[in-house]
């Protein structure tokens, strides 16, 4: 089985690269309505625990709606360092997995291929890369002592490298819709173009949000 772990934000700083066209209350409910849709599809999978670690009670509430176990941070002091809170809670051995919780569009077939156990003896890396293979959109490690979590912008060849410095070959997972993750105005461009289905989906129309509006405006 793989403990899987979301790690969310503060609601109040979340997706500050989309301010030029959510103000900060759409902003929360963007990241509200992805974060329901992908703990969706991975309470689905065949796995071991889901938890999502946030200071933000909004998030934690989320997670117990869906059956994950909420894991507070006394405070938000980064992404990866969230991650490191999670790995506290968790015994030296077994299979992990790290899911973003801004990837409304991925697959469940897309995700159970990244949290798949490892069962060989030999230690394992697997990393589903952002569609700019900038951003890691998925790490799966068949323990968490072999490399220390990188997240953040270059982290796919952050990773890649950190495995071959413990002498692991990663495995590069291609998921195409798992790859799309919601960073940049390109990013909610692309989204709303994809018409989600879901609550991000449904969150999207509520603003009336058209591709056009992307590009400059915001919708306050």
């Amino acid at each position: 089985m793989t403990d899987i772990v979301i790690p969310i934000k503060n609601l109040v700083d979340a997706k500050s690269r989309l301010s030029d066209i959510l103000n900060q209350p759409q902003r929360s409910g963007l990241v509200m309505a992805m974060l329901e849709d992908v703990l969706g599809r991975v309470t689905e999978l065949d796995h071991g625990r889901v938890w999502v670690v946030s200071s933000d009670e909004h998030a934690l509430d989320m997670a117990r709606l869906f059956g994950a176990i909420p894991l507070q941070e006394i405070r938000s002091i980064g992404y990866n360092e969230a991650i490191i809170t999670w790995l506290r809670a968790l015994p030296d051995d077994g299979n992990i997995a790290v899911i973003p919780g801004d990837i409304p569009l991925a697959r469940e077939a897309e995700l159970a291929s990244l949290v798949s156990p490892q069962l060989a003896c030999a230690p394992h890396i697997r990393i589903a890369p952002a569609h700019d293979f900038e951003g890691t959109n998925g790490l799966f490690l068949s323990s968490k002592r072999l490399i220390r979590p990188a997240f953040g912008p270059g982290s796919f060849a952050r990773h890649f490298k950190l495995a071959r410095a413990v002498n692991i070959e990663p495995e590069v997972l291609h998921a195409l819709r798992m790859a799309q993750d919601v960073d940049t105005d390109d990013d909610l461009r692309s989204l709303v173009e994809n018409n989600p289905a879901g609550a991000t989906g449904e969150f999207l129309r509520s603003l009336k949000l058209s591709p056009d509006q992307t590009d400059s405006e915001d919708v306050a």
